[in-house]
């Protein structure tokens, strides 16, 4: 009886190993992956430390390769998207502020979106306060500077 269980369960593995080797997309053709279509897309994660929050900008201080810190100013108004111009500050929920981290996403090397990670408890820790009075140098620009890593 165990050995008719056996050759059962290998015979259905091998089996579901010849169905899958033998897949095929819709039209009946195999599936081709050439260099024409892959994506020009790159991004880069990068841990946050802090973010304060200022009347029209935040300011992200992040970590530089395990040694120091660097920081970036990122305007609000990314945030706001229309179908013409596309948002270009997005939002990810994590519980907690020690996984918190950005994503730079750069198409052909061109700047095209920035994703922070982060609590969206602004009582989190890494959430903090700029001086509201002041503006903040970077607040109006249009794409990110080029980061240093």
């Amino acid at each position: 009886m165990k050995k008719t269980l056996l050759i059962l369960a290998l015979f259905t593995v091998f089996s579901g190993l010849l169905f899958a080797a033998e897949k095929t997309n819709d039209s009946g053709t195999s599936f081709e992956k050439t260099e024409g279509k892959w994506s020009n897309l790159s991004y880069v994660n990068v841990p946050i430390l802090k973010i304060l929050e200022g009347k029209n900008a935040y300011s992200i201080i992040y970590q530089k390769n395990q040694v120091g810190v660097g920081s970036v100013v990122i305007p609000k108004a990314w945030a706001k998207g229309t179908p013409e111009e596309p948002r270009k500050l997005k939002f990810r929920k994590v519980r907690s502020g020690y996984n918190s981290f950005m994503t730079v996403i750069k198409d052909d090397g061109e700047f095209k979106r920035v994703i922070l990670s982060v609590p969206m408890n602004k009582s989190d820790s890494i959430w903090g306060v700029a001086d509201y009075r002041k503006t903040m140098e970077g607040e109006d620009k249009e794409t990110l500077e080029e980061l240093e890593f």
